[in-house]
């Protein structure tokens, strides 16, 4: 079809002739991203741009994020490059949801959290020990999405401004814990499926479980997850180096 062709379709016809011929053409995302070499991808290319463009002149939002949430990796993985332009929140949720393993909707809930911030009530000192180790994992949790699902100008990135500050969470957290000496209660963590709360858990006990705090650690130095693994890195060498502190705005809190 021309362009001119494209712009006589209603919208409806537009977004499901953009779904199909997305799981046709495939993607760098695709289950087998192989599709993306075939003369079958290169000849649908032309295609798949012009719907994109034709529906980008008419920015309809629910549509766009119709697509953008769709089961089929191939459909999110042509919608959220082509949609920025119409809604970027969802657009990039598409994407960073393709690159991590997580759907649209969970990263866009990500990001609600992260902004949301940490409940104001009760106070960390009011709560029990399993509440506190809850509002450790969820900041663990936030900590991860700011590296992964925020842009730098929202603080995330390389700008780390949303990470310094939901990095305090965690601390806050870890530290009552250590006020009440409890910080074992962090222990089970160590297994948690996400890295960032396997990293934050094992670098508060590394004085308390030394050998399980310091091989979980270096798995996630020696893992693929950049901004956990430098973490890691930095506090093994640390307390390699006698230089380990983990509250350091405690005076009792001494060097190990």
């Amino acid at each position: 079809m021309s362009v001119g062709d494209y712009a006589s379709l209603t919208t409806e016809e537009l977004v499901r002739r953009f779904a199909e011929t997305a799981k046709r053409t495939g993607c760098i995302f695709s289950r087998d991203n192989r599709r993306v070499l075939t003369p079958l991808h290169r000849m649908l290319v032309p295609e798949m741009q012009a719907l994109g463009a034709e529906l980008r002149k008419r920015k309809p939002v629910d549509r766009v994020r119709q697509l953008c949430e769709d089961d089929d990796p191939d459909v999110r993985g042509w919608a959220g490059p082509q949609f920025h332009a119409v809604d970027p929140e969802w657009a990039d949720a598409a994407v960073n949801g393709l690159i991590y393993g997580w759907t649209t909707r969970q990263v866009i809930a990500w990001r609600q959290r992260i902004f949301r911030g940490a409940p104001k009530r009760p106070r960390l000192n009011e709560i029990t020990v399993a509440q506190l180790v809850d509002r450790f994992v969820d900041a663990c949790e936030r900590c991860y999405g700011t590296t992964r699902f925020l842009s730098d100008a929202e603080g995330g990135g390389s700008n780390m401004k949303a990470y310094n500050k939901v990095s305090g969470d965690v601390y806050a957290a870890a530290r009552e814990l250590s006020r009440r000496g409890d910080l074992r209660a962090l222990l089970p963590l160590f297994d948690h499926p996400l890295v960032t709360v396997r990293q934050q858990a094992a670098g508060y006990c590394l004085p308390i479980a030394t050998e399980r705090a310091t091989a979980t650690l270096e798995k996630v130095a020696d893992s693929m997850d950049f901004s956990e693994r430098m973490d890691a890195s930095r506090t093994l060498g640390y307390w390699r180096k006698g230089q380990y502190c983990a509250f350091p705005d405690d005076l009792w809190n001494v060097r190990v």
